[in-house]
């Protein structure tokens, strides 16, 4: 007699119950419910408060779709040019940060963009910090990055570019 196969899916079942449809079921409950727990209509009426949260959103997601698109398609063109041996090693390189946790690879980005991080310290040293300074008569004693929306941008193009 023949073992179950369907047996071995129960764990991921069970797993996909608890971490994706349960927390989706939430928030639904929650967007049909007030305060007390009654079913109301109320919080769809507050949308239009975030049209422009919304509105930021759409275009970031846009602005970072068409940078994977302008770099993700010519790199995969020229890939698909190439040898298998290359094409190997090229998709091991593009695919190896993705077995790093996304939340890791995001805080990863948050150290280095931060006001004391990495890349503020390699702009303070080769001195471009104080080039720019000279040419624009500011006194910044680092490149505000952490909280803009270039670095939202440049997290969503890190994160997603490889499934271009």
């Amino acid at each position: 007699m023949k073992p179950k196969l369907s047996r071995f899916a129960i764990p991921y079942v069970i797993w996909m119950a608890l971490f994706v449809v349960a927390p989706i079921v939430l928030v639904v409950v929650y967007a049909f419910s007030n305060d007390l727990g009654g079913f109301t209509l109320e919080n769809f009426s507050k949308m239009g408060t975030y049209a422009v949260v919304f509105g930021r959103s759409f275009k970031l997601a846009l602005i970072a779709t068409l940078i994977c698109l302008v770099i993700g398609y010519p790199v995969s063109y020229m890939m698909s040019r190439e040898g298998e041996r290359f094409q190997r090693a090229a998709m091991v390189l593009i695919m190896l940060p993705m077995w790093i946790n996304f939340l890791l690879r995001t805080y990863s980005w948050m150290s280095i963009l931060e006001n004391n991080g990495l890349l503020n310290q390699v702009f303070q040293k080769t001195g471009l910090l104080s080039l720019y300074n000279s040419l624009f008569g500011t006194s910044l004693e680092y490149f505000p990055m952490m909280n803009t929306q270039g670095a939202v941008v440049l997290g969503m193009v890190y994160n997603y570019l490889p499934f271009m």
